[in-house]
């Protein structure tokens, strides 16, 4: 992201109190070198980045931000939330920055094929895109207080059958199985009384490199879960839970790590003139996702010196950064398949007692 030096655009008085209000919530992670987070509200880069370069900016939604939104117009009350969201949508139009809720979408479908769950969703989807043409003025008036309910723009309507079998084509998004082994080997590993946290860790990161494979955001997850400062609801399982609210934390607690693993691959696989950002009020998610940030950029592990000891540290890089290929990795076998990782997900399931297929 280029600091704007060569161009002026005007922008509403109003602006500049929507941007206050947005720079409290510090919802925005972003990716861009020497931008610290009140300079990524400088819609006057976006424009002239657009303008000048063709850069498409895009924020991605998480499922609360997405909700606040479309609650600012189906709910009676205006919440800050609500009107904070709106004040978001107000930037990014200003800005000219996309504002994508796939992935929200995806998490609150949660792989259902419940009819009235679609038809919800297409319904609030297509709220979703009225507001986004709404004008910014009166979000504005929405987002400062001066009103307590706005109508959004007419139209922009969805092909609902369209999206719905969009939603459900395919039984799991790319890599969500993954996901969802690390988490059910992270709880059934933060359950063991006899172990440590270190030790803990220590455990992860060898069946990561040994029986399965490496993921940035879940080692920072269990880096900072393990570590002497974890976040608090990090761990959503309970070892009392009933199976179905134990599958539930699970599929909530894997939804954030896939989402957070889609960000480094749209980051690592995007076109040159497309950047992203995430907006999400987690604050669990978005500490992970700046010390993934963090760590892909410097290429070290620095950040969580705070959370585990140097030598933890040190073992860590030692294993994963500069990796002993004297390790036999099933990665690298001719044993690695969706079979394999399907007998793991099983093993793990059955150590908690859920059954993920039951869902199905």
């Amino acid at each position: 992201m280029q600091e704007n030096m060569d161009m002026a655009f005007a922008y509403p008085k109003y602006l500049e109190e929507l941007v206050e209000r947005l720079v409290k919530r510090n919802w925005l992670v972003h990716n861009f070198p020497k931008v610290d987070n009140t300079d990524v509200y400088n819609f006057a880069n976006y424009r002239q980045n657009k303008f000048v370069n063709n850069v498409i900016y895009t924020v991605y939604l998480d499922v609360n931000i997405y909700q606040f939104i479309i609650n600012a117009v189906k709910k009676n009350s205006p919440k800050e939330e609500f009107k904070d969201a709106i004040a978001l949508v107000t930037f990014c139009q200003i800005a000219e920055i996309e504002l994508d809720p796939t992935y929200a979408v995806y998490e609150k479908l949660n792989y259902s094929n419940d009819q009235a769950l679609l038809d919800e969703l297409t319904t609030d989807l297509e709220l979703f895109q009225r507001i986004n043409n709404t004008s910014n003025e009166l979000l504005a008036q929405y987002s400062l207080g001066f009103i307590e309910k706005f109508t959004p723009s007419e139209g922009h309507n969805v092909e609902h059958d369209k999206v719905q079998k969009g939603l459900t084509k395919y039984r799991r998004l790319i890599e969500w199985d993954s996901m969802y082994l690390m988490i059910l080997y992270i709880t059934n590993t933060s359950l063991i009384d006899t172990l440590n946290k270190k030790s803990k860790l220590k455990k992860l990161i060898e069946w990561m490199i040994k029986e399965f494979r490496l993921s940035l955001v879940v080692i920072v997850f269990a880096i900072i879960y393990f570590g002497d400062k974890p976040l608090r609801r990090m761990m959503k399982v309970k070892l009392n839970d009933s199976p179905e609210r134990k599958l539930k934390s699970l599929f909530n607690m894997t939804w954030d790590l896939y989402t957070l693993n889609r960000y480094f691959r749209m980051w690592s696989e995007r076109e040159p003139q497309q950047e992203g950002i995430y907006a999400s009020n987690d604050k669990v998610f978005n500490e992970i996702l700046r010390g993934s940030i963090d760590v892909q950029n410097s290429e070290e592990l620095t950040h969580f010196e705070g959370y585990i000891d140097k030598e933890d540290i040190q073992f860590i890089s030692e294993m994963t950064m500069n990796q002993n290929h004297s390790h036999e990795r099933m990665y690298d076998s001719e044993e690695w398949s969706h079979e394999y990782r399907a007998r793991l997900i099983k093993k793990y399931e059955e150590l908690l007692g859920v059954d993920s297929k039951a869902t199905s």
